[in-house]
């Protein structure tokens, strides 16, 4: 056998994806952007498999190492030093001529990445770090290029944003911001679903041709709670969720539970804005029941009228952020822009409740797939560079960061944080906490000119008054009074959204453990109270899951029939239980309805539901919804 047949035999091709080589959609989209199909799958694979084979040796190596290190200065150190490189790139280039095509590809690459760690995913403003814009690169000269460093903005900024005593900190599960008694406290998970169907209704016709029918979309959302004591026997039942009857589906309350595009043809939606739409109402749907039971105010399913006490801690299927929050969004006048205005009003509304209580309960996520890199890429930097301020050596000088990065967050912090999961005794090893601003997640990251109160006020006034001087634009900003007072501003200037890991994970594989999130409004709060209460927020999250259970989620692969194994809290798995059977009475339940509805017009011949008839989207549809849908989640700040 020669030299080359081993090779060979090492990186055959498996016959199939499996659990070992899954790759998900978001992970190809994002390969596929600068790689060959073919070559972004064998990268991705390689990837997995580098971090893989050092999983006990250098990562845990490096997990040790991270339980001493401050993470501000951390991630501080980490921007500085690319700053520093970009510029010297740019002094590089302009060496050479400043025709080197080599070297601009090098800035633009560089460029981008500042943007997006300064910008998208730590919400800084221009004061405290500039990064020129793209159109620069292109047009402008060296000295327009350079990127530029407030270091006492830059400090103040990141207090506010990047939390804990190390970079992976052990939080015990009998902690102090735990319950003493679990009697009355209450846990609840919520998840959502969607699917769509083909709906067939057999009037007068002997018959109906499938170019006839109507493809209509289901979307539901259930709370589980689990109670103890008193509550559960007050309580009979534990769920939450929209009444599945005829003046609940019809009501405008609750628009988006059924909807369809022949609902809207005289609203001007192109198909691609009803997709989109329709994905926001999924999303507005569980928020809604999210926002009753969070507040107090959410009744038992088929119990007696009594309102479900709130929980302590809220955990829903998914992020916190929402899936349509841009400014353009939502200022459109139409369905679209009103289904956008429903999710910020819901969010705005739990965000005042946090701000409200004394003891503010826990409004958190868990996101199970995320195409964020950010906790990655720090490590990987801590890898190869080790901390010099701390006098903390690199890891591994020789770390292939460009590989490993290519793993996103949670399967890379899976990797890291199962490699000490033998170390954690009774807690469990988390990362640090990042909190990122909403304005960070929207159209209008790179607006923020400075951290300081009534900015986005301002901004917005701003551009109403832009929109008030122009007859023939359409927009919601014209009729806002107070705009102080309007949801998104009031998003824009209060709300944060801090993530983190838990190591809850081991196995070889691990599954893959979600990001855990929850909003808070940090920014307004002196730098110490705000790390407080990150940290009491973290410990109940902890102590919350730890309490209740993990489940394991099986979900499909990509072009596979087998199963990658995900770890999930058990009150989110319950909800996700619960939410498949209330689909599917959902379906039922509207097919009765519009029976008799056609029975009083007189347009039925038959008696039985099955003169209405759903069946499966066909597959070319749920392709062109997929795309659709899959396209505004990569357009967002992060997706899901």
């Amino acid at each position: 056998m020669g030299p080359g047949d081993g090779d060979g035999q090492r990186y055959a091709l498996a016959p199939t994806l499996h659990a070992e080589t899954a790759l998900t959609l978001d992970q190809l989209h994002e390969l596929l952007e600068e790689l060959a199909p073919t070559e972004a799958i064998a990268a991705l694979v390689a990837a997995r498999e580098y971090l893989r084979e050092r999983k006990d040796t250098l990562l845990r190596e490096a997990a040790l190492a991270l339980r001493a290190v401050p993470p501000r200065a951390l991630v501080r150190e980490m921007i500085l030093a690319k700053i520093g490189l970009y510029n010297a790139n740019i002094s590089e280039w302009e060496g050479h001529g400043g025709d080197d095509e080599r070297h601009r590809r090098r800035i633009k690459a560089a460029r981008a990445e500042l943007d997006q760690i300064c910008y998208r995913w730590f919400g800084l403003s221009w004061n405290a770090v500039y990064v020129p814009p793209a159109s620069v690169i292109a047009n402008g000269g060296p000295d327009d290029m350079l990127a530029h460093v407030d270091h006492e903005a830059l400090d103040e900024e990141l207090a506010r944003r990047v939390f804990g005593e190390a970079v992976i900190q052990h939080v015990p599960a009998a902690n102090p911001s735990a319950p003493q008694d679990w009697a009355n406290v209450v846990i609840a998970g919520s998840d959502g679903s969607t699917y769509s169907s083909v709906m067939q209704i057999d009037t007068a016709r002997a018959f109906v041709d499938d170019a006839g029918s109507e493809v209509v979309t289901f979307n539901n959302a259930i709370v589980y709670l689990h109670m103890e004591g008193e509550n559960r026997r007050r309580h009979p039942s534990p769920l939450y969720s929209v009444p599945i009857t005829r003046s609940a589906i019809d009501s405008p309350t609750n628009a988006g539970m059924v909807m369809a595009p022949f609902m809207y043809r005289g609203d001007g939606l192109t198909e691609g804005e009803y997709e989109k739409m329709a994905k926001c109402a999924t999303d507005v749907v569980q928020w809604r029941a999210d926002e009753r039971v969070f507040l107090g105010d959410a009744p038992a399913l088929g119990g007696d009228g009594r309102a479900l006490p709130p929980p302590r801690v809220h955990l829903r299927d998914g992020t916190v952020t929402l899936q349509e929050r841009e400014s353009h969004h939502y200022q459109r006048n139409d369905p679209y822009g009103e289904m956008v205005r429903a999710g910020v009003r819901l969010a705005n509304s739990i965000l005042q409740h946090l701000l409200a209580r004394r003891q503010p309960p826990v409004f958190a996520g868990a996101v199970k797939g995320s195409q964020l890199h950010l906790f990655g890429t720090v490590v990987n930097w801590f890898i190869a560079h080790g901390h010099p301020a701390g006098g903390v050596a690199p890891i591994d000088p020789r770390w292939d960061s460009a590989r490993a990065s290519l793993l996103a967050d949670n399967e890379a912090m899976t990797m890291l944080l199962a490699s000490i999961v033998q170390d954690r005794g009774d807690g469990y090893f988390c990362t640090f906490a990042v909190a990122r601003p909403f304005h960070a997640l929207t159209d209008m990251y790179r607006d923020y000119e400075r951290e300081e109160p009534d900015l986005w006020v301002a901004k917005l006034a701003s551009r109403q008054r832009d929109h008030r001087g122009k007859p023939m634009l359409d927009s919601y900003w014209k009729s806002v009074d107070p705009i102080e007072d309007d949801p998104y501003v009031r998003m824009c200037e209060q709300a944060d959204y801090a993530m983190f890991y838990i190591g809850h994970s081991a196995g070889d594989p691990a599954p893959l453990i979600p990001r855990y999130e929850f909003m808070e409004s940090l920014r307004p709060l002196p730098p110490d109270e705000a790390a407080r209460r990150v940290l009491r927020n973290i410990e109940l999250i902890v102590a919350a899951i730890d309490h209740t259970g993990f489940t394991t989620d099986m979900d499909h692969n990509y072009l596979s029939r087998k199963r990658l194994m995900k770890l999930v809290p058990r009150v989110i798995y319950a909800a996700h239980e619960y939410c498949k059977a209330l689909g599917r009475r959902l379906e039922t339940e509207l097919r009765s309805m519009i029976v008799a509805n056609l029975h009083r017009l007189g347009l039925t011949r038959r008696d039985a539901d099955d003169a209405v008839r759903f069946s499966r989207a066909p597959r070319e549809l749920l392709l062109r919804q997929l795309t659709a849908r899959d396209e505004a989640s990569r357009h967002s700040a992060d997706g899901e």
